[in-house]
């Protein structure tokens, strides 16, 4: 007897007033001085009579814990989906709100950010109330035009277009899910004006020739990102995601067997050996004095990045005052099972490899990982990457608020506890 699957779908606009602080960049100027194109939270609720769950994608950078949890919150009360069924995810577009801490990359309005709880939470709500019968099919297309990996021209990328698609009972497409792993920032830090970047673009696309409520879930975009900067890159890479997905849609396969299951774990991912007071107290002096001798030779973008890692260091030294450094990060990991398809949510800016590595060995038919899901830790790198340095090993961490990066093991921990979730039946 099939799985008697139903499905909803709902899109509310969730664009700030011009004005906003944007986000992604230490080297934009704020405020936001107008709107590109608006930013749409999108919700996907499905229910297989035992089960319900919600997929919801927003044209953002991201979220923190505390943000998800109060969201998650409000979507139960709303809805009675309880938390852990809930998959939260920011899009990651670099020219949206400031919507989380990064030191010195805007500021978040409080009560943009409680109006976007509350559209999330309403948004799922308008989904649910949406539910009819539905078929699940899953396929792939493939895209690399305008992509690379940005630390190693050459190297691996991932140029999967996952694809779900839930089709209504009359053959018409309610919702459709595009899992793609490049990094929102085909508009550079340059641009002032609030866009979705690529991904709105993508979505766009997809619901103006299907009809349906398209979610965008970012994949392991780490190291991955455009080619070019500006409204062409942004064109070159939308379109071709939206055409490689537009053309495999017709061609999914039906998920005969689709009974949801869901699991979740939070893992303590370690960091590197932390510095200890002195050694903050130290670097303060060093990013102090490298801000004020830039800002005498007018070199306004290096004073800025001084300043910005100077603060991190006076944070982080009040911290240690008050022993409060941790020699570990919180992660939750999330799997969201329809059948043999499933989801995986990652909290963060996970290297493509790792996103490779688990999409090999899990034990499922397909596999969408989707970052910045329920939280944004920061940068997630390969093991090999280290050796090599660069700003997402040595600098971003700062940015997130740690006292040090993650450890080489920290991606390998998210690697096989996915794949054990996929493992257990």
């Amino acid at each position: 007897m099939p799985i008697p699957l139903r499905a909803g779908a709902a899109r509310l606009d969730i664009t700030p007033p011009s004005g906003c602080d944007l986000t992604g960049f230490i080297l934009r100027t704020n405020p936001s001085i107008g709107v590109r194109d608006p930013l749409y939270a999108r919700a996907l609720v499905i229910d297989d009579d035992d089960h319900q769950v919600a997929l919801v994608s927003c044209d953002v950078l991201g979220f923190d814990a505390e943000f998800v949890a109060d969201a998650r919150a409000r979507i139960t009360f709303a809805t009675d989906i309880a938390g852990p069924q809930v998959l939260l995810a920011g899009t990651h577009t670099h020219a949206g709100p400031a919507t989380l801490f990064i030191q010195d990359c805007g500021t978040p309005a409080p009560d943009y950010l409680i109006t976007l709880q509350q559209n999330i939470a309403e948004v799922v709500r308008q989904a649910q109330a949406n539910l009819q019968p539905a078929t699940l099919f899953a396929g792939r297309g493939e895209s690399a035009t305008g992509v690379h990996n940005r630390r190693t021209p050459g190297d691996v990328i991932d140029p999967a277009v996952e694809l779900l698609r839930l089709d209504g009972d009359d053959g018409q497409p309610l919702a459709v899910v595009v899992n793609y792993a490049c990094h929102p920032t085909t508009l550079f830090w340059d641009n002032r004006h609030i866009s979705a970047d690529y991904p709105g673009l993508v979505s766009g696309r997809i619901e103006a020739a299907t009809g349906a409520v398209a979610l965008f879930l970012t994949g392991a975009t780490g190291d991955v990102g455009p080619v070019d900067r500006g409204e062409e890159s942004l064109a070159t890479v939308g379109n071709a995601v939206a055409d490689a997905a537009l053309a495999a849609l017709p061609g999914l396969t039906r998920v005969d067997d689709p009974a949801i299951d869901t699991e979740g774990e939070m893992l303590p991912l370690p960091l590197l050996p932390l510095p200890d007071l002195d050694d903050f107290l130290a670097l303060r002096n060093e990013h102090r004095d490298a801000a004020l001798t830039a800002e005498a030779e007018q070199q306004t973008d290096d004073a800025k990045m001084q300043w910005a890692l100077y603060h991190w260091t006076e944070r982080m030294i009040d911290r240690a005052k008050d022993r409060q450094l941790t020699p570990t990060v919180d992660a939750e990991v999330q799997l969201i099972r329809f059948g043999d398809v499933a989801v995986a949510g990652v909290p963060g800016e996970y290297f493509v490899e790792l996103g490779l590595a688990i999409k090999t060995q899990a034990q499922v038919r397909q596999l969408l990982v989707c970052g910045f899901a329920n939280d944004n830790i920061g940068y997630i790198p390969a093991r090999r990457a280290y050796p090599l340095g660069g700003y997402e090993i040595t600098e971003a961490y700062k940015y997130y608020g740690y006292p040090a990066a993650l450890a080489p093991e920290a991606g390998e921990q998210i690697v096989a506890a996915v794949v054990a979730m996929t493992e257990r039946d």
